[in-house]
């Protein structure tokens, strides 16, 4: 009986012992959250040859640790450009709401440098307006793809972070015209590469 007593006495110490670890390492980890200016461009051809002059997308992003070195991040975002039809050059406006979810493993140097890099599934909403007579006015849809980014931060004082990031993103969809004897060649990549830059708050 008394061997047992002790068998749970150390049980219950080492339990409180992994909890106070967990405890005081949870203590140390930081969540962060950014709002991230950047220009956009897209990759695929036909895409850079209507929205020739790319545009800019703005993203709210939040990274919460959840092991050592390594983050869950997620991000809303919003990007507009303007271009015009590559026939007939009426005007024509993509809107792209982005939403991601990924892992973002960080690598902390020089006690106030952080090297990042995160990648994962993008859900998407789009919607195209045009002037043009011969194609729809309205085209909408969503899909989902892929996002991957890399970056630098540095923490300054307060807590506030400034930073530098890349980000490369493939969003494929269909697109399936509603007007008669109107010519679709399916599947646009409206995905592409961003460079910016990222203001955050360090908790």
């Amino acid at each position: 009986m008394k061997i047992k007593d002790m068998n749970v006495y150390k049980k219950i110490a080492l339990l409180s012992a992994l909890l106070c670890a967990l405890t005081h390492y949870a203590s140390g980890l930081t969540p962060w959250l950014e709002v991230k200016p950047s220009y956009f461009l897209f990759t695929n051809s036909v895409m850079r040859s209507i929205y020739h002059h790319g545009g800019v997308e703005i993203q709210g992003s939040a990274s919460i640790p959840v092991w050592n070195y390594l983050d869950f991040y997620t991000s809303i975002g919003y990007r507009r450009v303007h271009g015009h039809a590559l026939n007939t050059c009426e005007n024509t406006t993509l809107t792209v709401l982005p939403c991601d979810i990924g892992l973002k493993p960080i690598i902390n140097f020089c006690e106030r440098f952080y090297y990042f890099f995160a990648i994962g599934p993008r859900f998407f909403y789009f919607r195209q307006h045009n002037t043009s007579p011969y194609v729809d006015c309205k085209i909408t849809g969503g899909n989902v793809g892929l996002f991957a980014n890399t970056g630098f931060n540095v923490e300054l004082s307060h807590n506030l972070l400034l930073g530098i990031f890349g980000e490369y993103s493939y969003e494929k969809k269909a697109i399936c015209p509603q007007k008669p004897n109107v010519y679709s060649n399916g599947s646009v990549q409206m995905g592409g590469i961003a460079v910016g830059i990222s203001f955050g708050y360090a908790f």
